[in-house]
């Protein structure tokens, strides 16, 4: 190992939040308990952290976020440059791709992501919008490429990525705040790419580099990996590269965070959890206590904003002793609803089949 990577770890390791679940030791990804998912905004010392390489941390005093490509005026432009464009704001979720990885069923590799590698934050930083129209795009530039500072292994492929510039130019951000504070190391300092609605692979972290081009980007991470199948198959059925798309919106999904173990007959009992989806809101939240033949609403909380996730709290009542299992599902505004069963790809992407808690109910 040489001294580069040895202090990469060291400095990941030492800003590592105690309470989240460390999921392997290089690079240092953590999930957060789903137990503690129960903010409308998650701490920042609770969120989640996906790296796919040691990052190299820049100097402020040097950084310069580029700007090239098919552009008429390439850029290049300081942290202190940026602030002083427009302020720009979205609060958001933002989840892996393969969140829930671990639940599949068959396993495949990967991390293996339960619950917690999500969370809901409020971003700041400049439109992207903005910066491309400081340094105007060409005409036919139909991609956003890409980059950001961390160091892939050997000879590993960098993890490199592009996005549709027309959602780049709708609402992503180039954030260097989270949640009221400068943006943590682990998080991306001193910028990030903000793709609301978007899996977690597109929020590119410590960019250094945006270069509109007429083709998509290529490379591993995009022809091969974060790929979702053009019509899914059973479980355990794989698709080749060019029988699948590239991964985008999130899926509808709500999770229960706070739910009690054993209760008894005579209580009504506090169900709370969070659903977020692709789409810009969550129209309802609904829960069964008799595996889905009959479904109750659940109250939204009044906090929301596109792409953020609704909290939701339901007062639940038991039925009858015996073990009870309650299980939730949302509806997204747009009138998807999460299914009883996740659809099986082969990188286990996108889990949002129907979550489940048991509790023991006591005469």
């Amino acid at each position: 190992m040489d001294r580069r990577t040895f202090l990469g770890i060291t400095a990941a390791t030492a800003v590592m939040p105690k309470r989240l679940l460390q999921m392997n030791g290089y690079p240092l990804n953590l999930e957060t308990p789903l137990e503690l998912l129960t903010d409308y905004l998650t701490p920042n010392d609770l969120f989640f952290v996906r790296s796919h390489w040691i990052p190299r941390m820049p100097d402020l005093k040097t950084w310069r976020l580029t700007v090239d490509g098919e552009v008429k005026k390439p850029l290049k432009l300081s942290l202190a440059d940026l602030k002083k464009m427009p302020l720009a704001e979205t609060t958001c979720v933002l989840q892996c791709a393969g969140n829930g990885r671990g639940l599949q069923n068959p396993p495949m590799p990967g991390v293996q992501w339960r619950y917690g590698a999500v969370g809901n934050a409020l971003w700041r930083g400049v439109r992207v919008k903005d910066v491309l129209d400081r340094a105007g795009v060409n005409a036919g530039a139909a991609h956003l490429h890409t980059f950001g500072s961390d160091d892939p292994p050997g000879k590993v492929p960098p993890f490199q990525r592009s996005i549709e510039m027309e959602k780049s130019l709708d609402d992503c951000i180039l954030a260097w705040e989270m949640n009221g504070v400068p943006l943590p190391p682990q998080h991306g300092a001193p910028l990030r790419l903000i793709v609301p609605g978007w899996a977690g692979d597109h929020w590119m972290k410590w960019l250094v580099r945006l270069s509109p081009q007429k083709a998509p980007q290529s490379g591993f991470y995009m022809d091969t990996a974060y790929r979702w199948p053009l019509n899914p198959g059973a479980p355990g059925v794989a698709f080749k590269p060019e029988e699948m798309k590239p991964l985008t919106e999130l899926a509808v999904k709500s999770n229960i965070t706070t739910a009690p173990k054993a209760v008894t007959m005579r209580g009504i009992y506090d169900i709370r959890g969070f659903a977020f989806s692709g789409a810009p809101d969550i129209a309802k939240v609904e829960i069964s206590d008799d595996n889905g033949a009959t479904w109750k609403a659940a109250q939204l909380d009044a906090r929301h904003s596109p792409h953020a996730w609704r909290l939701w709290h339901y007062r639940w009542t038991p039925a009858k002793p015996g073990r009870a299992t309650l299980l939730a599902r949302a509806t997204d505004s747009r009138g998807a609803t999460q299914p009883r069963e996740t659809v099986w790809n082969q990188s286990g992407y996108l889990f949002n089949g129907w979550h489940s808690v048991d509790i023991e109910v006591k005469a």
